[in-house]
């Protein structure tokens, strides 16, 4: 069955792996202790939206934001898109031909056209830049 997250239990995840952030170490893999403690925090066991977050879906959850700041990162980073929260990537007329490109390769970043990712600055704060090369 499918786990329900409002955007306030969302914030309460990510507030969560933040606070505990050290016991993760290098790319924010953690174990199932973490887990268990961070479905039975106050505001999971008690959510805004659905039942009690279990460990599993507590874990899912991350890997989706995590996910999903992946494609929203590349796309804020991407040369010739401006990305802002309110209006994504802000397509228009002048941009829709490099837009069409852009989501050929990365089909994962169509739903931020016009409309930005609401946890993309959380998660900039959470997730260390990953510096790129020219090679």
């Amino acid at each position: 069955m499918q786990v329900s997250w409002s955007d306030k239990d969302t914030f309460a995840l990510l507030d969560f792996i933040d606070s505990h952030k050290a016991t993760a170490g290098d790319g924010l893999n953690f174990k199932a202790p973490f887990w268990n403690a961070c479905a039975a925090s106050p505001m999971l066991a008690n959510p805004e939206k659905g039942g009690p977050k279990t460990p599993k879906s507590c874990k899912e959850k991350w890997k989706r934001v995590r996910d999903t700041y992946a494609v929203v990162d590349h796309l804020s980073r991407s040369s010739g898109f401006a990305y802002s929260l309110k209006s994504g990537a802000d397509i228009g007329v002048a941009n829709e031909n490099s837009w069409d490109g852009y989501v050929k390769v990365h089909k994962d970043a169509a739903p931020y056209k016009n409309k930005g990712w609401l946890f993309y600055d959380r998660m900039s704060a959470l997730i260390p830049s990953k510096c790129k090369g020219l090679n």
